[in-house]
């Protein structure tokens, strides 16, 4: 039986890079693996499986996973993962985000660490196992720890994430300044998408309190792009079925967030110490699950 390995919905670079060196890995131990993505990936990981050449991950398709082992890599809630996972016999989770609400009938393999990338843990299972890291596989996962923690930037940048990818990038033979910053130009331009698809490009879905959240984050380092149709970006957001929806526009450069939301002006307020406004700046808010999740969450609590 072969091994079904994908990550979330709306997959982006971590999500899309995990699965595909996380299957090469199985692979290489005798497992039978192959890596899926729910949807097609983002423009990001796009730029980057096309930059190390390798090919992109088939799509899932509806029954597809009923009856068959499958790996969840970069995520653990089940909103975010596939609609038949119940389905599916569900056998490992490689994740670096908070314990979600997914269940099974038997035991399974959790490797779930506080890093700033999945592919950091990946890295270290590649060091655990002793499997050569080959160039293109490097090259993925470095490119997902440089997008996950905005090149070392991001709070959720932990010494083991910085350890493996200045080794990923002697392999993959690329000065990780240059290429992360040439991964984020090709991944964060805004042109041809329409308010819907910016608002769920990297969304997901959160229960806190009782309450549906959606948040969802763009990175861009076109600012202005965004809050120009600021207006737009609201009516949409209000229009949603979501009983608070939140959409942080991250500045990479800056170093935080304008935030354009669905929900009551005190709930920011008390998530993120501003007063707030529509399209208000939250700085230093870069990571969705260090700083969003957790302040959004605790805040919804306290109000």
């Amino acid at each position: 039986m072969s091994l079904f390995v994908f990550g979330h919905k709306s997959p982006d670079t971590d999500s899309i890079c995990s699965a595909v060196s996380l299957a090469y890995l199985k692979k290489q131990l005798g497992v039978d693996a192959k890596a899926y993505a729910l949807e097609e990936p983002r423009k990001e990981a796009k730029f980057v499986l096309d930059y190390f050449k390798v090919d992109t991950p088939e799509v899932l398709q509806v029954g597809a996973i009923k009856g068959q082992d499958v790996v969840l890599v970069d995520h653990n809630e089940i909103a975010q993962t596939a609609d038949e996972i119940a389905e599916a016999n569900l056998v490992e989770v490689i994740d670096h985000h908070k314990i979600g609400c997914l269940s099974t009938d038997l035991p399974i393999s959790v490797r779930i660490m506080p890093v700033g990338c999945t592919c950091t843990i990946i890295y270290n299972l590649y060091k655990e196992n002793n499997v050569e890291i080959p160039y293109e596989i490097a090259g993925l996962l470095l490119s997902a720890i440089l997008s996950d923690t905005l090149i070392f930037k991001s709070p959720t940048t932990t010494e083991k994430d910085k350890e493996a990818a200045l080794a990923l990038a002697e392999i993959a033979k690329v000065d990780y300044e240059k290429y992360g910053m040439e991964m984020f130009k090709a991944g964060t331009s805004l042109d041809g998408f329409s308010i819907e698809e910016i608002v769920n490009m990297d969304f997901k879905e959160f229960d806190m309190s009782g309450k549906k959240v959606g948040i969802g984050q763009v990175m861009t380092l076109d600012i202005d792009a965004v809050l120009s149709k600021k207006e737009e970006f609201l009516a949409y957001i209000n229009a949603t079925e979501f009983d608070m929806l939140v959409l942080a526009v991250t500045d990479i450069i800056n170093e935080g967030s304008y935030l354009i939301y669905k929900c009551e002006d005190k709930v920011i307020s008390e998530a993120f110490s501003v007063n707030a406004t529509q399209g208000v700046f939250a700085e230093g808010v870069v990571s969705r699950k260090k700083q969003l999740v957790p302040k959004l969450t605790d805040a919804v609590k306290n109000i």
